[in-house]
Parts: C-alpha cells; sequence; structure tokens
C-alpha cells in the first residue's frame, strides 16, 4: 500500500511539472489549470492575463454557466475583477490603436505587416439608450459630424472595418461605426481615416474588399477616380498599389440565387436548376441517398437563407455533380441536356476552390490540387482566374441575351469577373514583387468580418439583431482580450479564433480622462437664452410636466438632506405650507416619506431639463452628462436661491448630475419609441421575424 502512494505522488508530481512546463510555453489551458491551483486555498486570488481572457469570454457567452461554475464548482474571477480587467471604455480610437500597436510590436518581419482590409455592415436593432454607469448615449448615428445640430438620427447598422494579415495569421477590428445610411463621400473619407490609422501604426495594406452592393461600387469608382479599377495607386503609401476586390462568397451567393430563380443559357446549352430539382425529387425516400445534405433550404430557401454560404457551396459541390452525371451516363431521359447545367455548377464550385486554399498541405491530405497553395505565377488556376473564367461569364451573357433570356444579372456578371481580375493581380503582386514563398487565398475572403458579426450577435441573444450598446460592448471585449468567439453555424468557412496574442496595457492605467473643452460649444439663441435663465428664480406652469418636475425637485431634496445636513442648503429649497396645486402628483402618492419642494426650485429643475432637451442635437455621445455639467453649472451657481456659501458648488453640481440621468434616460426612450415599427399583415408562424 505504502509502495502505490508513493507511486501515486511521483505521478501526481510529473504531471503538475509537464503543467508548469507548458504553462511556460504559452499553453492557455495550463495556464489556466496552473491559475486554478495556485488559487484553490487563498483568499486573494491573483489570475494571469490569459486566464482573464479566457475567463471575460467564457462569461459572455454564458452568463449563467459562469456564475454555475463560480458559485458551486471552481475559484474563478469574480464580475468586478472581470470588470476591472477591460478597463473604461471611454476612448474607442484609443483601444484600437494600442490593440493594433500591439499585434504590430508582436510583427518582426516587414513582410508581415501585410494584410488586407475588410469592409461589412451588419443590421442592428434600433434602440437608443443611455447608460448612466459610463455616461455615453448608444444607438444614435457615429458617423457624421456634419449633422450636428439636426435632430439625432437612430442607427440601424454598424460598419465595421477589419484588419487579417497575408503571411501572418491575424484578424483585428480596425474601426467600427453606427449609421443609418452613409453617403459614397462619408465612406470614403471613413475608408481614407482607416487606412491611414492602419498606416501610422506601421500595416501594409494592399488589399480592400468588401460586397458589390451599390454604395461600395460607387466607393471603389471614388477611389478609381470615376472608373471602376482591380488596381489602383495607394491613397496613403506611394509606389505601392492597391487592390480593390469583391468578396468572392457574396458573388458565389448571389450565382446560386440567379441559378435557382431562372434559366439560362450558353453556347453548351441550356442553364437550369430542374436537374437539382429532379434529383432531390428522386432522392425523396432513400434510406440512403445520393446526396445527404440536399433539403428544400438548398432548392427553395427564404431570402434569409438566401444568406448562408455553405448551402450556396454544397449545392455547387462535386457530390451533386457527380451524381447528375450519373444519371446522365445511366441513360435517363430527364438529364440528357444537363451537361450545361453540371459545366455551370463545375465552374461556380472551382471559383470557390481556388480562393478557398487555406494552408500548405490540406491538399495533399484531401487530395484536391485546386487547393493547395500558389507558389509560382505560372500556375494555371491564375490564367483560369485571368481568362478563362471572365471568357465563360462573358458567353453565358452573349449567349442568354440572344436567345431571349435573363443570364446573369449585370452586377453579378461583372463582381465574379472583378474579383477573378482581383485575386489574379494580387497573388502574382505577392508572388513575383514582395517575395511571398506560397499564397493561400481563404484570408482573401470576408470570414473575419462574419467571425466578428457572429461574436457580435451572442451578445445580442445569437441571430436575433442586436442593439448598439450590445454591439459596441462585444466588440470593445474583442479588442481588449484578442478573442472571437463565433457561434459554430455562423457565415464563415472557417473558424476564427484568436485574433491577437498580443498584450495590451492596462487600461486601468490608462483611461482617457475627461478634459474640459477649449473649445466652446456653439449653441443656437434660444438654447443659449434658456440656459442663462438658470439665473433667475421662475415659477412654473401648472401642468402634468411641471407636477412630474416636482416629484423629480422632492427626490433630489430628500438626496440633498443625506449628503449634507445642512439647514442653511435646504430651507430655501423646501415648501413649509400647505401644498398648492402643483405639489399635488406628490401629495396624492405621500404616504409619509415624500418631501414637498418650492415652486421656485420646481421651475430651476423644469428649466435644466428643458436645456438638456434642447442641448442634445449639439452633444457627443461620450459623457454627454459632463458638457451639460460643464455649460449649466457657471449660471446655476449664481442663482440667488442657493445662499450657503461653502455648499453652494458642490449643491449645483449634485443637481444638475442627478437631473441629467433620468433626462438623458427619458429622452433616449422617446427617440427610440419614435421608430416606425415592422408591420405584419398577419400574425406570423415564429417570433423570429419580430426579432431580425
Amino acid at each position: 500500500m505504502r509502495e502505490l502512494e508513493e507511486k501515486v505522488k511521483n505521478l501526481d508530481a510529473l504531471k503538475l511539472t509537464k503543467i508548469i512546463e507548458d504553462a511556460n510555453n504559452a499553453d492557455e489551458k495550463s495556464i489556466f489549470l496552473l491559475d486554478l491551483i495556485k488559487n484553490h486555498y487563498k483568499k486573494i486570488l491573483r489570475w494571469s492575463e490569459m486566464s482573464l481572457r479566457l475567463c471575460t469570454v467564457w462569461r459572455f457567452c454564458s452568463p449563467k454557466g459562469y456564475r454555475f461554475c463560480h458559485n458551486n464548482l471552481l475559484k474563478l474571477p469574480s464580475k468586478s475583477t472581470i470588470s476591472r480587467f477591460l478597463g473604461d471604455f471611454h476612448g474607442q480610437n484609443k483601444l484600437i490603436q494600442e490593440r493594433l500597436c500591439a499585434e504590430i510590436g508582436q510583427l518582426k518581419k516587414s513582410v508581415e505587416r501585410i494584410c488586407s482590409l475588410i469592409m461589412d455592415d451588419m443590421s442592428i436593432k434600433e434602440k437608443v439608450h443611455y447608460c448612466r454607469a459610463e455616461d455615453r448615449i448608444y444607438g444614435l448615428e457615429t458617423t457624421s459630424s456634419t449633422r450636428v445640430g439636426t435632430k439625432p438620427k437612430v442607427a440601424n447598422k454598424m460598419l465595421c472595418f477589419v484588419v487579417q494579415g497575408l503571411s501572418t495569421r491575424y484578424t483585428i477590428p480596425a474601426g467600427y461605426f453606427f449609421h443609418s445610411s452613409l453617403t459614397t463621400q462619408e465612406l470614403y473619407l471613413l475608408t481614407k481615416n482607416i487606412l491611414q490609422l492602419l498606416t501610422n501604426c506601421g500595416y501594409i495594406v494592399i488589399r480592400f474588399v468588401t460586397d458589390n452592393i451599390s454604395t461600395n461600387v460607387a466607393l471603389f469608382k471614388k477611389f478609381g477616380n470615376g472608373s471602376l479599377k482591380n488596381s489602383i495607386n495607394h491613397p496613403i503609401l506611394e509606389h505601392i498599389p492597391l487592390f480593390l476586390s469583391f468578396d468572392f462568397c457574396h458573388a458565389l451567393k448571389n450565382a446560386r440565387n440567379l441559378f435557382l430563380d431562372h434559366d439560362m443559357y450558353s453556347s453548351q446549352g441550356k442553364i437550369s436548376s430542374c436537374y437539382l430539382k429532379l434529383l432531390y425529387d428522386l432522392q425523396k425516400g432513400m434510406p440512403v441517398k445520393p446526396v445527404r445534405y440536399l433539403t428544400k433550404k438548398h432548392l427553395f430557401p427564404s431570402n434569409f437563407e438566401k444568406m448562408n454560404v455553405l448551402r450556396a457551396i454544397q449545392v455547387f459541390s462535386p457530390t451533386v455533380t457527380s451524381s447528375l452525371k450519373f444519371l446522365k451516363a445511366a441513360g435517363d431521359d430527364r438529364f440528357v441536356d444537363a451537361d450545361a447545367s453540371i459545366f455551370y455548377m463545375e465552374n461556380m464550385y472551382h471559383f470557390f476552390q481556388v480562393h478557398n486554399v487555406s494552408s500548405r498541405d490540406h491538399y495533399l491530405r484531401s487530395l484536391d490540387s485546386s487547393i493547395a497553395p500558389y507558389v509560382h505565377i505560372s500556375d494555371e488556376r491564375l490564367d483560369w482566374l485571368n481568362v478563362t473564367f471572365p471568357k465563360y461569364i462573358d458567353d453565358i451573357q452573349k449567349t442568354s441575351v440572344d436567345v431571349g433570356f435573363k443570364g446573369l444579372t449585370k452586377e453579378t456578371a461583372h463582381a465574379l469577373q472583378f474579383t477573378a481580375k482581383s485575386t489574379y493581380l494580387c497573388v502574382n503582386f505577392l508572388l513575383s514583387q514582395v517575395g511571398f514563398y506560397y499564397v493561400v487565398t481563404r484570408s482573401f475572403s470576408s470570414d473575419a468580418v462574419e467571425a466578428m458579426f457572429s461574436h457580435v450577435r451572442l451578445k445580442g441573444g445569437s441571430n436575433d439583431a442586436t442593439d448598439a450598446r450590445a454591439a459596441d460592448y462585444a466588440l470593445r471585449q474583442i479588442l481588449r482580450c484578442g478573442i472571437v468567439k463565433a457561434s459554430h453555424s455562423s457565415n464563415t468557412a472557417e473558424n476564427v479564433n484568436y485574433i491577437s496574442p498580443a498584450n495590451i496595457l492596462n487600461l486601468q492605467e490608462n483611461r482617457e480622462s475627461f478634459t474640459k473643452h477649449t473649445e466652446q460649444l456653439i449653441f443656437p439663441i434660444e438654447v443659449r437664452r434658456n440656459i442663462h435663465n438658470l439665473k433667475k428664480c421662475i415659477i412654473p406652469d401648472n401642468n402634468i410636466f411641471s407636477a412630474s418636475v416636482a416629484f423629480l425637485a422632492g427626490y433630489i431634496i430628500k438626496k440633498l438632506e443625506n449628503l449634507f445636513h445642512c439647514d442653511e442648503c435646504l430651507t430655501p429649497l423646501l415648501c413649509t405650507s400647505i401644498p398648492g396645486p402643483l405639489l399635488q402628483l406628490i401629495a396624492i402618492q405621500n404616504r409619509g416619506g415624500l418631501v414637498y419642494p418650492k415652486d421656485i426650485f420646481v421651475g430651476i429643475i423644469q428649466q435644466i431639463a428643458e436645456s438638456i432637451q434642447q442641448m442634445l442635437p449639439f452633444l457627443q455621445h461620450d459623457n454627454p452628462g459632463k458638457y451639460i455639467l460643464e455649460e449649466l453649472y457657471p449660471h446655476l451657481v449664481q442663482n440667488p436661491i442657493f445662499v450657503c456659501a461653502n455648499h453652494r458648488d458642490s449643491v449645483c453640481k449634485y443637481i444638475i448630475k442627478t437631473t441629467v440621468k433620468p433626462v438623458l434616460s427619458n429622452l433616449c426612450l422617446e427617440t427610440t419609441d419614435s421608430v416606425k415599427r415592422f408591420a405584419l399583415n398577419f400574425k406570423p408562424k415564429s417570433r423570429k421575424v419580430l426579432k431580425l
């Protein structure tokens, strides 16, 4: 028995030694396990940054699961520890720049700094929210400063820029903006600012990719001085080209949608999806199917289901085309003329495969030369992208018109040809001029930004449309932790995990403090007049608004009484006589604990509330409460109602701060309610319709 105990002790020691060695080699599982062991019997816990990163993402993905493990199973970082680790989030640009600079410090070779910039946007819920803890307004547009002074517009989209390495694997958000609609000029200026930021941090952006919606096409024309070009002179760096490209996944989805929508023609014959639908009908009821994954979602997708990339790839996959070839060779009369359709499907799948090169040796395991890395400019796939594929698209367009059919849409045909040409030029440039040993084209896709969006949606409730506050928090958490947790069903071809292993400075020591504006905020005359009226004592009218303000004024007096205990401060504010008509809303609800303010003090609070409402269109989204305090305090402190010299400054500041929070919250809620709701003609079968 003693020998057995010694063996167990030796075995445990060896395991612990192995864990320590792995932790020293930056293995995240070993680091986390070692932290758990060290903190098991401690009262004051100490955590490594890697453990805090992992626990932050764990709590982000499943707050209830994390809470259960924290309370019952493991000693984990508390909520306050994670909050301190994340730090104060004021200063979005500073956080992005810190993450970009931290990553560039890990890149030793200049070739590792060559990257691609991806741009895309996602829909968000039209909801405006004032966060009292952060003193920040979420949900309004953040893209244009020229609209200051107009009615705030509620954002319904989030535009995201992501930088992705072409020789080294890193994926970092380079900027995100909330908007409702962007002009081409605004989009052009935002893109140039992002390119300038990346250049200042040390990145070399040689490729810019987005989808082919009309706004982005106009943006590319803006970069090309009025014409659409695959390669332009870099707007920031001299003597370096910038390759423009549409996302090949979006182009493939459009080609699939048109293939299912209507028939087309090529020089080989009719291109139709009827053969695919016949195959689906034939294999119905079979216990073993030739194409096991073929479903109605592949053949008759809804508008939402059309966005799925995986199903588009599966429609054109070799499993489907092989089954169609077999049926044709077997003599089935219904598949006699399927050659043109099969050839179209094979070309579209090959278009995807040559863009889906992911590693140096995967093609050896899969026995598929189309996904081998590009190592030489004489690769036949480059010739196919540059010559053969564009000619085939032209053939479809010309032949379809000749026989009176639609063919591909002009936008889709152009996107396919434009993307193929851009890929050819970029791969050629990387191999011949930059000196890449090999090129993998999966980094040319928009998988990185789609993974970001999947992570954001996890915060907002899986696939439901999230609001601006949740989206902003999710992206800032990505920037702080350096980890993306995409859903397993996200619209990506690969799983993006770590965006950056680099550490950034402790934000607790690097917070952006609020500094007083050196530039005076400019308000219209009527707004200034109302602010100046804070110096006067004005009795308000007797209406429901003034009665509501009186209730708030009584609450403020109650808080001042608990804070200062000064009769000289409180006596001028309190009503000692029988409550008048203005205070009847308080009297009706009073059970003995409410306070009655004087009418003059109610008038002051009402002027503060009206001033905040008028100032709102001119304020920044960050720290609006501090800007309001800066503007109103010099006038309020001159009001003769505040007679206590010892507490006058503190009382005035507290009154403004306490009034700002409910007023801004109510104004944000009113802005959200003013947004037009989605109209339904009948009761939906699923509540998902209301969430998307």
